[in-house]
């Protein structure tokens, strides 16, 4: 009895590490920094529904909300347009790194009002 529940219970463990999901799905954090600024949190809180990736920046009143999300699986690139309550355009443009880890990353160029910020995000 002791060998069947150790064995269903491995068995469990295997199956739910297998459902990791998309790649890009989850709570990403990281900071935006400008040359010479000092750093500001960012948050992005993506899902994948089938076509393309959706979801929100930094959520709460002021958040953005993506437009048009894209991930490129020849290199991993990832390209996200948000818009501002304000209508002002924010972009990023990046690449997915360590994909088979849980505590993968992504870095790039996040643009907002004319400027460009070097950004780094960890899956949460």
């Amino acid at each position: 009895m002791r060998r069947m529940i150790a064995c269903v219970l491995l068995a469990t463990s295997v199956v739910a590490m297998a459902q990791e999901g998309f790649p890009l799905d989850g709570t990403w954090r990281g900071e935006r920094k400008a040359e010479g600024g000092s750093p500001s949190t960012l948050v992005m809180v993506l899902e994948w529904n089938g076509t393309q990736v959706t979801g929100v920046v930094n959520p709460g009143p002021k958040s953005l909300k993506i437009k048009e999300g894209r991930l490129d699986p020849d290199g991993w690139k990832v390209s996200l347009t948000a818009e501002t309550t304000t209508g002002q355009k924010a972009t990023f443009e990046g690449t997915l790194d360590e994909i088979g880890s849980y505590h993968r990353h992504f870095a790039g160029t996040w643009t907002e009002g004319g400027r460009s910020y070097n950004v780094r995000m960890v899956r949460e």
